[in-house]
Formats: C-alpha cells, structure tokens, sequence
C-alpha cells in the first residue's frame, strides 16, 4: 500500500509503483515514474523545504530522496539510490543503482555516473562528465573532521572505474582519469592522469581508438547517444571557456 501525503502535488501521468511513500512538500511534474519501495521527500526534521522531481525523470525502485532536493527532466536514477539533502540534479542525468549522493552537491545537465558512486558533500559534477563504476569522491582532508572541500568534476572528462579523487581537486575538462587511480593533484583539461601514485600522462591524443591510429579522444567525436544534435559545438564553445 502506498503512503502519500495529501499535502504533496502531484502531476498527469504520474506513475506509482507498489508501497512508495511520498511527504508533505514534494512536487512531481508530469509523466514521472516511481518504482516500487521508494521514499520521496524523507527529512530529519526539517520542515517546509520542498523536493522537485521535473517532467520525465525515472526513480527506480527502493530510491530514497530527501527533502530540499531539485532533479530536472528526464532524469533518471537507478535502483537503491540515495540523494540526500540540498542536492540540485540538471536535466537528462543518469545516476546509476547503489549510487549515494551525500548532499549539498550539484550535478549538471547530461551528467552520467554509473553504479555504486559515491559523491562526498560539496561535490561539483559539470555537464557531459561521465563517472564509472565504484568511483568514490572525498570531501575531508583530515578525518573526522567539519572540513568539506568538494570535488570538482569540469565537463566532458571521465573517470574510471575504483577511482578515488582526494578532497578539493579538480578534474579538468575533458581529461581523463585512468581506472584504479589515486587522484591527489589537480588534474588539467584534455589530459591524461592515472595510477597510485597519480601520474601525469600527457594529452588525451594519445589515446588511440583499438587497432586504429585515430583519436579515441575527445570522446564526442565518436559518441553521441542521447546527447543533443549540436554537441561538438558545445564541446567547442565550453573548451573555450575552460581552457
């Protein structure tokens, strides 16, 4: 059986799955869909403060959502996720199952992460950044402590899979972060960095695409699934701005 408040506003063509409940203050737009076992709007006390789910998105099953969280259209977010409180999700994110997004981060437009992320407090994700399996972002540099220095992940750069990226550093746009890396630096734009220790590797040219000389990277140039029909010209306009 489900539980919702008579209090939250629910949009047409809303689904609801099996035993979800959903609080006081939560606003569903329309065509959203909500697996089975859900909680949307769970708060520790705090009151008044409204969750958004937009136009679109899919919460599968046994996701919990805090209050004072905003995720934008088309949005979708895998099973057993937890989004805790003050996280702000763009449009057309993928957030993949057991994914955990500790609160007070911010992922941008077309953002992907994959399984079992874990985003630390404070975290910035830009657009078109994509995010592997097991990656983990930290945010304290002396724990247990009350310091929070997210992580700042720029557009278009990936990280692979059992990443870990060290409180306060940047993920420069268009980089790329080999799997299994200790990441303690900052890493700049359009280059390559890997390892434990972390290493600088040089540019992402010389990334080849398998039995080929050519570029594998920038990825857009040989990807573009559910990505807008002028994304090399966005590609183009934020490398100009961030480098």
């Amino acid at each position: 059986m489900n539980n919702i408040s008579l209090k939250a506003r629910i949009g047409k063509n809303v689904k609801i799955g099996f035993c979800v409940k959903i609080l006081d203050n939560v606003i569903i737009e329309d065509n959203v869909s909500i697996g089975d076992y859900c909680l949307i709007g769970h708060s520790n006390n705090q009151k008044n403060i409204s969750t958004l789910i937009k136009k679109g998105t899919k919460i599968n099953s046994h996701s919990i959502i805090y209050s004072d969280v905003l995720i934008g259209k088309n949005s979708i977010i895998g099973h057993r996720v937890l989004i805790r409180e003050k996280s702000n999700i763009g449009n057309n994110v993928q957030i993949g199952s057991y994914s955990d997004i500790e609160g007070c981060c911010k992922i941008e437009d077309y953002a992907k992460l994959h399984s079992n992320v874990h985003v630390g407090q404070h975290s910035i994700i830009k657009s078109y950044a994509w995010i592997f399996p097991y990656v983990i972002l930290t945010n304290d540099p002396i724990p247990p402590s009350n310091i929070r220095r997210g992580v700042i992940v720029e557009p278009f750069s990936i990280i692979c899979t059992r990443s870990t990226i060290l409180p306060g550093k940047i993920i420069g746009f268009g980089s790329f972060v080999g799997a299994n890396s200790l990441v303690n630096s900052n890493l700049k734009g359009e280059t390559i960095g890997s390892g434990n220790p972390f290493i600088l590797r040089g540019s992402i040219k010389k990334l080849k695409i398998p039995h080929s000389k050519k570029n594998a990277y920038p990825w857009i140039s040989r990807f573009k699934k559910d990505y807008p029909r002028n994304i090399i010209k966005i590609y183009k306009r934020l490398q100009k701005k961030y480098l």
